[in-house]
């Protein structure tokens, strides 16, 4: 069984509305912008690998809930962030992997997702986990890692699928940066 990615991305703006959203290039950011553009979302379209790490950044400095939307394979590639965050222990960021075991935005590649135990790892590092396959169980393990006493860590496995439809994302990099930074100084 596999949960719904619009579905559960939907469900990081509704319980968390005014949390800021980092997503990770592709997918994730596809089906954040799909739900409707704002200042607070900011949509790494253009970098694999370092969503948690900025993320993180941003926890560190605000005390305003920051969620995550990483891929299983922009996690991949930063595994070692995992550390970083139990180290540091931010109480306003919860990760989200959303595990589809493919590169979907570079052409559907396997990953080794299959061989990985997000939550496991997480946990070894010292992180609260939560696993969900439905949408009911994402939605209810991201409303306990948002209430959790600490960072955490929540894995969703979703189907691989491309969107019908790629919204457009007819902004440059430099306006979202600007925009979104705006929201924590200005706001």
């Amino acid at each position: 069984m596999t949960a719904d990615q619009t579905a559960c991305t939907a469900a990081v703006l509704e319980e968390t509305p005014d949390a800021a959203v980092i997503s990770n290039v592709g997918t994730a950011s596809y089906h954040l912008t799909a739900l409707g553009d704002r200042a607070r979302n900011f949509p790494l379209t253009g970098a694999m690998g370092v969503t948690t790490p900025v993320g993180l950044g941003l926890a560190l400095a605000t005390d305003e809930q920051v969620t995550v939307l990483d891929g299983d394979g922009s996690m991949l590639m930063s595994l070692g962030a995992l550390s970083t965050v139990a180290r540091l222990d931010p109480s306003n960021l919860v990760v989200v992997v959303m595990d589809n075991a493919a590169y979907e935005t570079t052409g559907g590649q396997t990953t080794l997702s299959t061989e990985v135990d997000f939550a496991g790892v997480a946990r070894d590092c010292g992180l609260s986990a939560w696993s969900a396959d439905t949408d009911e169980a994402f939605r209810e393990a991201y409303a306990e890692a948002v209430a959790a006493d600490g960072a955490g860590v929540v894995v969703c496995e979703v189907a691989a699928e491309k969107p019908d439809e790629y919204p457009p994302l007819d902004y440059g990099h430099s306006y979202v940066k600007h925009r979104f930074r705006s929201e924590f100084v200005d706001g």
